[in-house]
């Protein structure tokens, strides 16, 4: 992987790399929160040695000295020298505490000692400080001591004493934000990376080149989106009249077969697009809701407002349910108006009008409503047209398509649907349509996804596979082609449509 790669990875989960560098921020915050503010007192001694009076002799003494230095920087933290600090000075430290709060430096080529007491009170370090210095003194002037009636070979000096400090030493805030800013970056990073390597979404179209032709990119919303669907129209086979544009997910995939369609028709060419998806209401029994042993409406009293179980978005309105159709038995059924935001408790109508109304108002005219078109008595004519009435024979072909608008080609919408309408694109109906399309117009272009594509396939002289990239993973899209297959489909190849999903938006589709 170049540099160029890892920039593709950082860009598509900078939410990764901005988590990891949050939590690194927190976690720095709460460790200086935490950690009590130290204070440093230190003092400075000079080493020198008894030599001659001459340049060698002091020469010699000054290298001497050097030699010292390196090895009273292991007497200042000994344990003879702690011992003596914490019996001196009485402090409830044990040898390992009181060693962790001293720290003694030298700089090189210089017999200069400088010993440093940390701790949370400013004035106990300072008399620690001072107490490590005497006690260091004392244990050179005993070691360096051959006879005692003799001068010490070597002799410490303080050069500054310990000063009590004012202002802490610790946390050094800067250094662990800083610290916690680069943890966090390499903690988002290292799971960024894993979770690139984990993923199996395909993002590109060269990874989708194992499955079949790629016929193109079509981007939506781009400058280039007229010329990729014109490469795509060039692609098609000849012979082929109608085309399936079958998208590879539970989504369509937006403005491809609308528009190949617009580009056919730009050539001249009777386009007809038929849209499998469109406009898709489906109508279920739940949608027929059977008021059994329940009195007439017409007989029943208008009750006062707000009281009646009819709510229009939310709020109670004095709106009075029409019966919508009647079966023969004398059962009344009602409908059920959800999707008209208007929701019909028939468990709260009171079998009375409610007492202290007033006077009763007579029933409004619309009580007797013509019966609702999706009662079992009733016709189905009523129904909008479309697709869906045309393969139930509600609807002829001329008045189920759509005229050429603002788009260039024809459209014959699904329109509304029944449970039986996937059924009906799998029969010889659906057959019978698109043959009648193929008489009446130059190219036919299907829209289709899901079972609904599954269906179609083998009716269609060929099959553009249409895939959202980034798509969910490869096995998944060679299944769903395999299906197509498998279904009796013409696949001449597929094209990939590059989608940018915004930041949290999800698209839910629910299909009864």
């Amino acid at each position: 992987m170049g540099f160029v790669d890892y920039l593709h990875i950082a860009r598509r989960r900078w939410a990764v790399l901005l988590a990891g560098l949050v939590l690194g921020v927190v976690l720095a915050a709460f460790q200086i929160q935490s950690t009590p503010a130290t204070y440093s007192a230190s003092s400075t001694m000079y080493v020198s040695m008894a030599t001659g009076t001459s340049v060698a002799d002091s020469y010699q003494g000054g290298l001497a000295a050097q030699q010292r230095v390196r090895s009273y920087l292991e007497l200042v933290s000994s344990d003879a020298v702690v011992d003596r600090v914490i019996g001196q000075l009485g402090l409830r430290l044990s040898r390992d505490e009181m060693r962790g709060k001293i720290t003694v430096d030298a700089p090189p080529a210089t017999t200069l000692l400088t010993v440093t007491v940390t701790d949370e009170d400013p004035e106990r370090s300072r008399m620690m400080t001072d107490e490590v210095v005497s006690q260091l003194r004392a244990l050179v002037d005993d070691l360096e001591t051959i006879e005692r009636t003799a001068a010490p070979a070597a002799r410490v000096a303080v050069v500054d004493r310990a000063e009590r400090p004012t202002d802490p030493s610790g946390p050094q805030s800067t250094k662990t934000l800083a610290l916690g800013i680069l943890a966090g970056l390499v903690l988002g990073a290292g799971a960024a990376f894993v979770w690139e390597r984990l993923d199996r979404t395909v993002r590109a179209a060269t990874e989708l080149a194992s499955l079949g032709p790629i016929l193109g990119s079509v981007t939506p919303g781009a400058e280039s989106e007229t010329d990729d669907l014109r490469a795509l129209r060039a692609r098609l086979p000849e012979q082929a009249k109608s085309v399936l544009i079958s998208s590879l997910g539970p989504l369509p995939a937006p403005n491809v077969a609308g528009g190949l369609a617009n580009t056919l028709a730009a050539t001249g060419a009777r386009v007809l697009l038929i849209d499998t998806a469109a406009g898709r209401t489906v109508v279920t029994a739940a949608d027929v809701v059977r008021a059994d042993a329940t009195p007439a409406v017409a007989d029943r009293p208008l009750a006062p407002e707000g009281e009646w179980p009819v709510h229009h978005n939310g709020q109670s309105a004095p709106v009075v349910p029409a019966p919508v159709a009647a079966t023969d038995g004398g059962e009344m059924l009602f409908e059920n108006a959800a999707q008209r935001t208007t929701v019909l408790d028939l468990r709260k109508i009171p079998a009375k009008p409610p007492v202290g109304g007033g006077a009763t108002p007579a029933a409004p005219p619309h009580i007797a409503a013509p019966a609702h078109p999706l009662a079992p008595s009733q016709p189905v004519a009523a129904r909008s047209g479309g697709l869906g009435a045309l393969l139930r024979n509600e609807s002829a072909f001329a008045d189920a398509v759509l005229a050429p608008g603002e788009q260039s080609y024809s459209l014959l919408p699904l329109g509304d649907a029944d449970p039986t309408t996937s059924d009906l694109l799998a029969s010889d109906l659906f057959d019978t349509v698109l043959t009648d399309a193929e008489a009446r117009f130059d190219h036919v272009v299907v829209a289709a996804s899901g079972t609904d594509a599954l269906a179609v396939a083998a009716k269609c002289d060929a099959t553009v596979a249409a895939v959202e990239l980034p798509a969910r993973s490869l096995d998944g899209v060679t299944a769903d082609l395999n299906a197509l297959r498998g279904a009796g489909a013409t696949l001449t190849g597929l094209v990939t449509v590059p989608v940018r999903r915004r930041w949290g938006r999800r698209i839910v589709q629910v299909r009864e």
